[in-house]
């Protein structure tokens, strides 16, 4: 038999328009394989006049209860398939046969149990909204840096529970259009008017949504559009950074392109990470290391709290193997008003082995994180160059 895909037009809870919608693709040779809320699955056939009802049941993975199933073939009426575990759709090509059901009162008892379980999903979803928003703030707020975290972005403590944020929310809002949905099916029944509800996107609308971000998110993984690791490096074409030469002698090095590597996180599209190191200690003490983070960011009031937050938590030294230090360490920090930025302020630890400098410019940002000898303070040009 051939067969035909259609998207559904109608909420699987819009009942006599599902019901309607059924009977029209019947009437075109169209008869129903599989119900889904997106797409429905149809075996081509000469076009005829055939009846769908729609019965409200949950079931679990073994089916509909036999009895019902045993009750609408005795009355003539054929199981097709089912909705969501929650609605059982038969049909019958005979005018004359009766309603299996024709008590309102039982009807409108097993409605209000779909009702009363839509409330409970609704409120399930919900509560996990709020504990992923809650745990999601906890983290940015968490030592007074939010706009560094989001910036820096750490993969696994920040992408992933935003992925999460961004899954739960359709889901959320699938079960609150459910729950609409059922209600005016219920007042409907009891013979009610339709109450006046503001316009409301359909179920339709939240599932198609939660298949895009799924999609999104199958495609993240298969396409790996995380963010680079440092070996892919390329050309940086936005600013010149400081290196360790520079700092160390005094000399700019003889380099016409410098390598960085583009990343990216929720708040900034177009970042730099570039490093400069060098292996040998100084009078037995770290390596030589020099880091450049620079961010061009979409809002030009975002530069100067973005520049320091990064200075206050480069200031922890709990980065990464390089830039971490198990032991307090003492800081002097000086901002830098007539340095030509919007803000430049350069924090150097009190043995001399740390360095910090950042600094904001109209929408662009820049921080740089140095251990050696040298001192960032007498390159101060070279930084607001950066991000001017």
């Amino acid at each position: 038999m051939k067969r035909a895909y259609k998207l559904t037009p109608v909420s699987m809870y819009d009942v006599r328009g599902l019901e309607k919608w059924l009977e029209e693709q019947a009437a075109k040779g169209l008869f129903l394989k599989k119900y889904r809320p997106l797409v429905c699955t149809f075996e081509k056939g000469e076009p005829r006049r055939v009846r769908y009802r729609l019965e409200p049941c949950r079931y679990g993975i073994d089916g509909p209860p036999d009895d019902m199933l045993d009750l609408y073939q005795e009355y003539g009426w054929q199981h097709v398939g089912g909705v969501n575990h929650e609605m059982v759709i038969f049909s019958c090509e005979d005018p004359h046969a009766p309603e299996p059901h024709t008590d309102p009162d039982i009807r409108l008892e097993q409605w209000n149990k779909l009702a009363q379980q839509a409330r409970k999903d609704f409120r399930g979803s919900l509560l996990l909204v709020l504990f992923v928003i809650l745990g999601i703030t906890i983290y940015l707020l968490w030592g007074g840096t939010p706009l560094a975290k989001l910036l820096l972005f750490h993969y696994n403590t920040t992408f992933l529970p935003c992925i999460l944020l961004l899954n739960s929310i359709p889901q959320s809002l699938v079960a609150l259009s459910k729950d609409r949905e059922l209600a005016a099916v219920i007042r409907e029944m009891e013979g009610l008017p339709k109450k006046r509800q503001f316009w409301f996107p359909s179920r339709q609308f939240f599932s198609w949504l939660g298949a895009v971000v799924l999609i999104a998110l199958v495609g993240f993984f298969v396409f790996d559009l995380r963010p680079p690791d440092l070996g892919d490096a390329k050309p940086v074409t936005d600013f010149t950074p400081l290196t360790l030469m520079e700092l160390e002698t005094g000399q700019p090095k003889d380099q016409k392109v410098f390598y960085g590597t583009p990343l990216w996180s929720p708040i900034c599209w177009n970042q730099w990470r570039c490093l400069d190191l060098d292996g040998h200690r100084f009078d037995s003490g770290p390596y030589r290391y020099l880091e450049t983070r620079w961010f061009n960011l979409p809002a030009t009031f975002l530069a100067v709290p973005a520049a320091r937050d990064l200075l206050a938590d480069s200031i922890k030294l709990d980065e990464d193997f390089f830039w971490d230090v198990k032991e307090p360490v003492a800081w002097a920090t000086r901002e830098h008003p007539d340095a030509g930025a919007d803000w430049l302020s350069v924090a150097d630890s009190e043995d001399g082995t740390y360095h910090i400098a950042a600094a904001a410019l109209g929408d662009k940002v820049v921080l740089i994180r140095y251990i050696g000898t040298g001192d960032l303070a007498e390159h101060l040009d070279k930084i607001v160059e950066m991000v001017r």
